[in-house]
């Protein structure tokens, strides 16, 4: 009895397993299920009209201030962001060594010149006994040298003293000219080495903005050149700047080149603040695509996936300008033309796709 009821078990099974393994049946189930895109439409190249390259300003005159002696911070009287006249006190350092010093310098100078006075009279007098005959003239000259000698060293003298002074000074920063305070890096009672930056300060007045500027746009730029600087951060404000300087080399094969351009320091606009050049392209027609929609597998033959009739198909094209995320091609594309812009790496040439909106 068993075996007339296994049999039909076994029979139904052989029939499960041998549709699954039919490869058309698997194939027609895949197809059926398309894979959801995101697409964008090919436009014409009209909005192409300018690119801009960004940068932060800067003030024109600005500086990083230190001490060339060392010390402790004793005074600071400013504050971050303060604003400053030249010839304002910056900071103050403590250094124990340089009052004395310069005490000391000018107590030898007063020696000196004491003893300068007494060496006068004494080659006056060894001079008239010279005349009557009652010293040698061996006598005047040991005098005479003796007075060079500390002629001498008052000169040593006051030059130590000078440099003892210079070292005091060199204890107090002043503003060197009109503006803001940019960066503060001690606090009071700090320890300063010479040479460390103290602070840093911006000057008031006229700021510049140094941009990066590719080998492909470098020749559009010459000294003197006026051009266009906008501020998007201000409603998109416009500003007339001045092109001062264009790098005669770049950062190495296909660098950066440095450009710096120079503008006034109108109310509202502070070291700091992102700045665009603005530059106008030539206005050529063309099509345009998000720079996500091109493919190219190291080819060198750069693609983008066209959908038509719910399938992809692959379009060569030539690469032309870039802006921002949208760049110039041409090819068998129309304006209209819906492209895939997601996961185009991993799609192949005839497979079904659902476009998400």
């Amino acid at each position: 009895m068993r075996p007339r009821v296994v049999l039909p078990i076994i029979v139904a099974l052989g029939a499960v397993l041998v549709a699954g393994c039919d490869p058309s049946s698997g194939s027609e189930a895949a197809d059926v299920q398309p894979r959801g895109v995101r697409t964008e439409q090919v436009r014409v190249a009209d909005g192409m009209r300018e690119i801009r390259l960004s940068g932060v300003s800067r003030a024109v005159r600005r500086a990083t201030l230190s001490f060339l002696v060392s010390g402790t911070l004793a005074e600071r009287p400013v504050e971050l962001g303060q604003v400053v006249k030249a010839g304002e006190l910056l900071v103050r350092l403590f250094n124990p060594g340089l009052e004395p010093a310069v005490a000391s310098g000018e107590a030898r100078v007063r020696e000196l010149d004491a003893r300068l006075e007494q060496l006068a009279r004494d080659v006056v007098r060894a001079e008239d006994l010279r005349g009557r005959g009652l010293i040698s003239q061996e006598e005047v000259e040991r005098v005479r040298t003796e007075q060079a000698a500390s002629i001498a060293s008052r000169d040593l003298a006051k030059a130590n003293l000078l440099e003892a002074r210079n070292q005091l000074a060199q204890a107090r920063i002043v503003a060197p000219f009109d503006g803001a305070v940019d960066a503060l890096h001690f606090q009071l009672g700090e320890f300063i080495a010479a040479g460390q930056p103290v602070l840093a300060l911006n000057g008031a007045g006229d700021l510049e903005l140094e941009l990066e500027i590719p080998e492909s746009l470098i020749a559009r730029f010459d000294r003197g050149q006026e051009v266009s600087l906008a501020f998007p951060f201000l409603g998109n404000r416009i500003v007339a700047g001045t092109v001062v300087h264009v790098g005669d080399a770049g950062g190495g094969s296909g660098g950066l080149f440095p450009v710096e351009i120079r503008m006034p320091g109108e109310p509202g606009l502070k070291p700091g603040m992102t700045a665009e050049l603005v530059l106008p392209m030539s206005g050529e027609s063309g099509l345009i695509v998000p720079l996500a929609a091109i493919l190219d597998p190291g080819t060198g033959r750069p693609r983008v996936f066209r959908v038509a009739d719910g399938r992809i198909e692959p379009v060569f094209v030539t690469i032309g300008q870039l802006s921002g995320d949208l760049v110039q091609v041409s090819g068998p594309l129309s304006a209209g033309d819906r492209v895939v812009v997601t996961g185009v790496s991993s799609l192949t040439p005839g497979q079904r796709v659902e476009e998400l909106r």
